[in-house]
């Protein structure tokens, strides 16, 4: 898939599903909703979920669609390093926190994907609540709205072909979930 793509193509597509992932990431709900801390970190939280979604989906995928997934984790963590940067972060710490950043990413990863394969949304939830809020009081519910939503995501990318992802963009549902007589329903 992205071998039949030449590089400037290429680098146009990774950037345009960084830019959707990114938009998702900060989608408004996600903070006001589900009461994802609005700070850095819990920015930093809602990118490695969304980055999280988008490579998951394509494993088992062929190597073009994995080669897909490599370069927009690339991307991540090249924004995550300019951000740093721009932030005042000194340049002898930019490689800590981004070495920290990058085992963050991994623990994240490996416990969303395991919670993934369980049925029910038990482990999610856990797993969403020990990432994205830590030590907060009311995280549990917070949590469990959350994990309908990422299993949700994850249920929608699933069923999109991997080439149709990456030519035509990333579909994400929407944060908010619809209650039974269709209004918005916050977490």
């Amino acid at each position: 898939m992205f071998g039949l793509f030449r590089n400037r193509q290429r680098e146009r597509i990774v950037s345009r599903l960084y830019d959707e992932i990114l938009a998702q990431a900060r989608n408004p709900a996600l903070f006001l909703d589900h009461g994802v801390p609005d700070t850095v970190e819990g920015r930093l939280d809602m990118m490695i979920l969304h980055v999280f979604l988008f490579v998951h989906r394509m494993r088992g995928e062929d190597v073009a669609a994995k080669d897909a997934a490599q370069e927009l984790c690339d991307r991540f963590f090249a924004e995550t390093d300019r951000a740093l940067r721009e932030m005042g972060v000194g340049d002898l710490a930019v490689p800590k926190r981004m070495k920290k950043i990058g085992e963050v990413y991994a623990g994240c990863a490996s416990a969303y994907a395991a919670a993934l394969g369980q049925p029910g949304e038990v482990a999610l939830a856990a797993a969403l609540a020990r990432n994205v809020y830590g030590d907060a009081a009311d995280r549990e519910p917070r949590a469990a709205a959350l994990a309908d939503y990422v299993r949700r995501a994850a249920t929608l990318l699933a069923g999109v072909p991997a080439l149709d992802l990456v030519e035509k963009g990333i579909l994400f549902p929407s944060p908010r979930h619809e209650s039974a007589d269709g209004h918005a329903a916050s977490a």
